[in-house]
This record gives C-alpha cells, sequence and structure tokens, in this order.
C-alpha cells in the first residue's frame, strides 16, 4: 500500500518535471531563433544602409566626374580640385559618425583614396580576400573591427572613369584588373549592436522568468502533491485513532472542568451502563453512584478502584491540556470485574490451603486415638446392649465417633482433593442414581427429587459429580418442609461449558449466609459441621469451574455449578 502510494506520489512530479524541461528547452530554442533572426535583420540593416551610402557616393563622385569633363574644355585648374574635393567629401561622410572607414581602391587594390576616423585610414587595413569576394560578385561585406569598434565592411566596384581623378587614363582596350576601381565602407555598428544588446538581454530575462515561474510551479506541484499525501496520512492516522479508541477495550472519557463529560468511546457506554441509542456527552459525572473501594494519587494521576452495577472498575484520571487556557481531564475505565473474581478466587484458595494444611495435621493426630475410642464405644455398645442407660449411652458414644470420624474424612479430602478423572458423564444416569441413593430419605421426609435436563452430557469427574450433588441434594433435603419438599436438578449447556442447579423449595438462604456459605466450617446448622459446601467448592475448583449462589428470592435457594467443556477447560 506504501510502496504504491510512492509510486502514484512520484508520477505526477516526474511529468511536471519533464513539462519544466520541455517548457525550457522551448522557450531556449525559441529564444535562440529570435535572437538569430534579430542578429540577421541588424545584419540585413546595415547591409542595406551601406548599399545605400555606397550608391549615393557613387552617383556624386559621377556627377564630379561628368563635371570634370565639361570643365575639362573650358577650365583645365578644375579637374585637379576635384580629388581633393572628394577626399573632402569622404571626410564628411565619416564626421557625422555612423562611418569609420571610407576607401577608394584602384588597379591591383591599390588604395587611391583613404579616410577614416581618428587614425583609421592609416592603422586599417582591409582583408585580401574581401577584393577577391568583390571582383568575384560585385559586392562583398564583413564584420571587422576598426580602432576597437565593431563595424561592418563592406565593398562594391566603382566606375572604371573614376581613375581619371587620380591621373591614370582609361582605356577600355586594358585588361580588367587594370580599370577596376573600387569602394569600401566601414560602417560602424556599435548603434545597432547596442539596440541588439537590449533585445537580447530583455530576451533573456523573459526566457529566464519563463524558467523562473515554470520553477516555481514545479515548486507548488511538487508541495501540494506533498501536502496532498500529507493530508492522506493524516486522514489514515485519524481513522486509525478513531477506530482504535472505538474499538479498544478500556473506557475513555473526556471531562470538561465542571465535570461534564465532553465525549465518551464505545467501551466507556458499555462499562457505565449508558442506555442503547443515547450519549453519555453532556452528562455529568457526579450522576454515577459510585462506590469507592480504594484509591491514591500519585503526582497529577489519580488512580480509584470502585463498585458500579455489580461491576469492579478501575478509573484513572490525569490532566489534558488542549491550550495553555483549556484545562480538561481524561478518564481511563477498565473494568475489573473478571480480575476481582480471580483475585477473590486466589484468596480464597490460599486460605483453604492454610486451612487444609491446619486441617490435615489436627486429622492425623484425631483419627488414631478415634479409632481406638471407638473400638472401645464398640466392645461396650456390645456387652452393655441389655443394659439401661449404659447400652443407650455405649451407642451414643459409638455414633457420635463415626459422625467424628466423618468430618475427620471431610477434612483430609479438603485439605488433600483426590485425582480427578475427567470424562463425559450421562446425567440421566447420574439423576437416576440420586434418586436411588436418596430414595429413603426423600420418602422419609415426604419430599420429591425432579430434574429438567436440557444438556445430557457432563465433561467432569463421575465420583466427584456424584459427591458434590448429594451434598447439595443433602442440604436441600435438610431446608426443604416436611410432606411438601420439592428439588429440583436443572441442566443447560452451552459453547462454554454446562451450567447444573439444585434448586429447593425452602425457606432460602439469608443474605449474610450466603456471603459466607463457601467458607470452611461455617454453618447455620446447630448439627452442622460447615464442611459440605466447601467441599463442593474444593471439587468444582478442580474442575476449573465455579460455584456460585444467587440471592435467595422469597422462598427458596439455588446453587449453580458451571463445568467447562473440554475445549473451554482452564479458559
Amino acid at each position: 500500500m506504501e510502496l504504491s502510494s510512492q509510486r502514484s506520489q512520484k508520477l505526477p512530479l516526474a511529468l511536471a518535471l519533464l513539462a519544466l524541461l520541455l517548457l525550457g528547452a522551448g522557450s531556449l530554442y525559441l529564444t535562440w531563433q529570435n535572437l538569430r533572426q534579430m542578429q540577421q535583420t541588424v545584419f540585413e540593416h546595415m547591409l542595406l544602409s551601406a548599399k545605400s551610402i555606397t550608391r549615393g557616393l557613387d552617383i556624386q563622385l559621377a556627377d564630379g566626374m561628368r563635371r570634370m569633363r565639361w570643365q575639362g574644355m573650358h577650365n583645365k585648374q578644375a579637374r585637379e580640385n576635384l580629388a581633393p574635393a572628394a577626399r573632402e567629401l569622404f571626410q564628411e561622410m565619416v564626421a557625422q559618425g555612423d562611418l569609420l572607414f571610407i576607401g577608394l581602391y584602384g588597379p591591383n587594390d591599390k588604395p587611391l583614396v583613404v579616410v577614416g576616423q581618428k587614425d583609421a585610414s592609416t592603422t586599417f587595413t582591409p582583408p585580401a580576400p574581401l577584393f577577391n569576394m568583390i571582383r568575384s560578385l560585385n559586392e562583398a561585406s564583413t564584420p571587422v573591427i576598426i580602432n576597437g569598434k565593431a563595424a561592418l565592411l563592406y565593398g562594391t566596384q566603382g566606375q572604371p572613369h573614376l581613375l581619371r581623378l587620380y591621373g591614370h587614363k582609361h582605356n577600355r582596350f586594358l585588361p580588367p584588373q587594370e580599370q577596376q576601381t573600387y569602394i569600401l565602407l566601414g560602417l560602424s555598428a556599435e548603434k545597432h549592436l547596442a539596440q541588439f544588446k537590449l533585445y537580447r538581454r530583455a530576451a533573456l530575462m523573459q526566457t529566464g522568468y519563463i524558467f523562473l515561474a515554470g520553477f516555481v510551479l514545479w515548486l507548488l506541484a511538487v508541495a501540494y502533491f506533498q501536502r496532498r499525501e500529507e493530508d492522506k496520512q493524516i486522514i489514515k492516522l485519524e481513522r486509525f485513532q478513531a477506530n482504535l479508541l472505538d474499538n479498544m477495550p478500556d473506557g475513555l472519557l473526556t471531562l470538561s472542568p465542571n465535570e461534564t463529560i465532553l465525549a465518551a468511546n464505545g467501551s466507556a457506554h458499555s462499562m457505565l451502563d449508558s442506555p442503547e441509542g443515547k450519549t453519555l456527552a453532556g452528562l455529568s459525572w457526579k450522576n454515577f453512584s459510585f462506590e469507592s473501594i480504594q484509591k491514591f494519587r500519585r503526582g497529577d494521576v489519580l488512580w480509584e478502584h470502585v463498585k458500579l452495577n455489580g461491576k469492579n472498575l478501575e478509573l484513572i484520571f490525569f490532566p489534558y491540556f488542549e491550550s495553555s487556557e483549556e484545562h480538561r481531564t481524561m478518564v481511563i475505565i477498565r473494568d475489573r470485574t473478571d480480575i476481582a473474581e480471580l483475585e477473590d478466587d486466589l484468596n480464597e484458595a490460599r486460605r483453604l490451603a492454610s486451612i487444609g494444611s491446619l486441617a490435615a495435621g489436627v486429622a492425623h493426630e484425631i483419627r488414631n486415638p478415634l479409632s481406638s475410642l471407638r473400638g472401645f464405644a464398640q466392645l461396650f455398645a456390645e456387652k452393655l446392649k441389655n443394659e439401661k442407660p449404659y447400652g443407650t449411652y455405649a451407642r451414643t458414644m459409638l455414633e457420635e465417633a463415626d459422625r467424628l470420624n466423618r468430618v475427620v474424612t471431610d477434612l483430609l479430602y479438603l485439605s488433600k482433593p483426590h485425582e480427578l478423572d475427567k470424562q463425559p458423564v450421562d446425567l440421566n444416569d447420574l439423576c437416576e442414581s440420586m434418586n436411588t441413593l436418596l430414595g429413603f430419605d426423600l420418602e422419609h421426609k415426604g419430599a420429591i427429587l425432579d430434574h429438567n435436563l436440557e444438556a445430557h452430557k457432563v465433561y467432569a469427574d463421575p465420583d466427584g459429580i456424584r459427591q458434590v450433588l448429594l451434598n447439595l441434594l443433602v442440604n436441600s433435603l435438610d431446608a426443604v418442609p416436611e410432606r411438601k419438599g420439592q428439588i429440583f436438578i436443572n441442566a443447560k449447556g452451552n459453547d462454554h461449558g454446562v451450567w447444573i442447579s439444585v434448586c429447593d423449595n425452602g425457606p432460602g438462604m439469608p443474605e449474610d449466609v450466603r456471603k459466607h456459605a463457601l467458607e470452611p466450617f461455617f454453618t447455620d446448622k446447630p448439627k452442622g459441621t460447615g464442611l459440605g459446601l466447601a467441599i463442593v467448592n474444593t471439587i468444582m475448583r478442580g474442575h476449573s469451574g465455579r460455584v456460585t449462589i444467587p440471592s435467595s428470592a422469597a422462598t427458596g435457594t439455588c446453587v449453580e455449578l458451571f463445568f467447562p467443556s473440554i475445549h473451554n477447560e482452564g479458559s
């Protein structure tokens, strides 16, 4: 999932980067093309200017030549003044500033008249290939540097009769290279280059702006996708936290400073027995009637053990600050009912172990002299059976010795229970055997033993469950009224095990008796030993089960036994 998310995030970023590169490459190409076109335009403009100036200069020189011819028939001195006039014309044109160099060259590329700004006429020499190009193409141009300034050098062929200005005679029968003249112009390119540089600078700035804008857009795209991914992570985290709070086994509450419940998760609603469909939010924490059992504080954390509606709850209070001004209290609620029961069972087991150790020692010390006393009592009962009241005393001594022996036997069983051989037991056969075993006592008391078995099998030790039911039935038989007694054995099963209950229609068990009924040596009967239910409890512990005595109704008592199934034993 996370790898796929990273790939889905990188793909748009890669596309955005590719688009930025394509945009930059396209912008660079267009800028280069525009600069190239601008440079070509500048060159063409300068070339056109050079051609125009050269054509005008050629025309002026031709006009001067025609005047020389007309004046040559009447004034010989006019011809002698024409060459200086041409030089003066060149100087005037150079003085205007656009031309850096003007030269008139004759046969064999010899300079006839050369004029330049400052000392350009003496320091600058046109490149020789230029004359060859002029002879081949009638004109030629090339960029040059004249006195440190960029210039366009343009040359074209002049009129052959211009040679007469300088004493050369024109003869059409001479070879062409001896009649040819050349006019060269060095046109300054500084202004044009300055404009070109401004344009180039603007183009580069525009390209840089596009690059910067594209880079900023790419950064925004990166930030957007990162933010979107962070939002997704935040949403996932919020969902996880919401699911965690809703499904965590512990309750969680938020209290305002006046102890009003602001929020509660599902477990809190369940532990505090909130009515179905209603929320705890808005209720006051003071409305709950907690029975405080124990509490202590450690720093800012308050721990309290309470009871509510039969549940053992653990409450942990600690401060929670959303800001420096908003003070709230978080409450963690834990259900300790099962743990409390286990703690009670552990304490009970420890108490029984100590009592059992004491009982075992006492029983061993009693059994030996008790055997001797019973032997003598039996002897006296035989010898004095016909003598009264001594025979009666002897029989009483024998009966009490037997009862005391049963107590000792129970003490030994309580201190060291028998090993249990658990196996499936048929409850129908067990109930029939209880009817047979207690048949005489039931008939003597005028009581009825009935059973209602929804479950027919239980996983238990046959002798152990028989002892448990026998003890409970004997107690019920003692409690039911004469001639109207009713005792019921019920059995129900589920996935966890089997519940067996023994109920009677006796007077019921008072609450103060019920709370201590399973304790050894506790009894409300005049002749009871208080070991019957304690032995039942011991046997049920050996089965990993439990004994519960619900609060009695107006009449009758029920003792419930739980035998776990073979799959849930010890769970």
